[in-house]
């Protein structure tokens, strides 16, 4: 026997299974996961809203025979509701508040998907869990992310903040006027300030030092440079597509890494030793600046446990025990921990060269803060570090 029938939630509940001689009634393949899914949200008290009750009332017509069978009056039936419609607020904006980017828009799992990709690549984000409001810092990348994919979606959008986008958008249709960075060898679009610091650290840009003021971009905001198929390891790490870099043992010798950060005058150099390693590691990079940089010029900071450890015989003997200073050309410490006194020497690396990308976090911190070209000399990336919030 049936319960009784008289609105769109009991016609729906039955279809879906929730209620008594529910057995008697059938979903069709294509209509289960949605007539499902609001039937239940009916069964926990969930009122329709007016697109969910338009939906409905459509789908359930193609049930007639179904409920003919039981002689229920399903043309009544659909008229009826248990419960008053639900009200959505269907607001979709892009506006200004407290500073912040504000992005407010009801649930549609497409528009979700576009935020979390945008979150992943944005300069700040906040979400409280369960609200429909998204929060982005005020900066032109957010602004060119979010439009960039939400202007065409219907969107009420600040005035201010539209402006900016056109503005945005305007300048990178002319990007040889407005961004920073080398066009056909010649350096464009740089304030004088800046030009003047990058000639005190590389000197003018020539054919020749092209390749250092490439390598140094990222340090100095040079947004564009031209295209460009690298084809030595010397012109691969120049035209790095971000900071860090990972450099295979397997394809490129120990050798000729050090060879290219000669070139590209990557001094002063910090170079991250694994402890259980670090005598293999460092001997052979100690003999190649041996002809190139006096003793005094480096410096190791870490010890094995044991004195006589061979790590710690090579330290003496090669009369690596120095301070630290403006003049120092190479710092090794342990991947393990940051030493307090290369934090408060008058010392900063430009590079740094990591023999594994699994670090301790405050040495990750501290080189990816000060330098702008980190060199993993590993066959495997760390997980952690291609995954994790922490490593970047």
């Amino acid at each position: 026997m049936l319960e009784d029938v008289t609105n769109i939630e009991d016609c729906l509940e039955l279809l879906a299974g929730f209620r008594k001689g529910s057995d008697q009634f059938q979903l069709f393949k294509e209509d289960y996961t949605i007539m499902y899914s609001i039937a239940r949200q009916c069964l926990k008290g969930t009122p329709l809203t007016d697109r969910q009750y338009a939906l409905m009332q459509k789908k359930i017509i193609n049930y007639q025979s179904q409920f003919d069978n039981f002689d229920i009056d399903l043309q009544t039936c659909i008229k009826k509701l248990r419960k008053p419609l639900r009200t959505i607020n269907r607001e979709k904006y892009i506006r200004l508040e407290e500073g912040k980017i504000k992005i407010r828009f009801p649930f549609k799992k497409s528009d979700i998907v576009l935020i979390n990709e945008i979150s992943n690549a944005a300069d700040g984000y906040e979400h409280k869990k369960g609200s429909h409001e998204h929060f982005f810092n005020y900066t032109e990348l957010n602004v060119l992310l979010l439009l960039n994919r939400f202007v065409d979606k219907n969107f009420k959008v600040d005035k201010e903040i539209a402006l900016v986008y056109h503005e945005i958008k305007h300048m990178e249709a002319q990007k040889d006027k407005y961004v920073p960075g080398i066009y056909g060898g010649e350096l464009r679009n740089v304030h004088k300030k800046a030009k003047a610091l990058i000639k005190e650290d590389i000197g003018e840009l020539t054919e020749t030092s092209l390749l250092r003021f490439i390598d140094r971009r990222f340090k100095y905001g040079l947004e564009h440079i031209d295209d460009y198929t690298p084809k030595t390891t010397l012109e691969k790490i120049a035209y790095r597509e971000n900071p860090t870099m990972q450099i295979k043992p397997s394809e490129v010798t120990l050798e000729e890494t050090l060879s290219n950060l000669l070139i590209l005058n990557r001094f002063p150099l910090l170079i991250c030793l694994d402890k259980d390693n670090a005598e293999k590691q460092i001997h052979p990079i100690v003999n190649f600046y041996k002809a190139i940089l006096n003793s005094s010029e480096q410096s190791v900071l870490f010890r094995k446990e044991h004195k006589d450890d061979g790590f710690n015989e090579l330290v003496k003997h090669r009369n690596l025990n120095n301070w630290v200073d403006k003049n120092t050309k190479i710092v090794y410490i342990s991947k393990d921990k940051l030493p307090k006194v290369l934090i408060k020497a008058d010392w900063k690396p430009s590079a740094a060269i990591c023999f594994e990308s699994n670090l301790d976090k405050n040495v990750n911190t501290y080189i990816m803060n000060e330098c702008d070209l980190i060199l993993f000399r590993e066959e495997y990336g760390s997980p952690f570090r291609r995954y994790s919030n922490i490593y970047g």
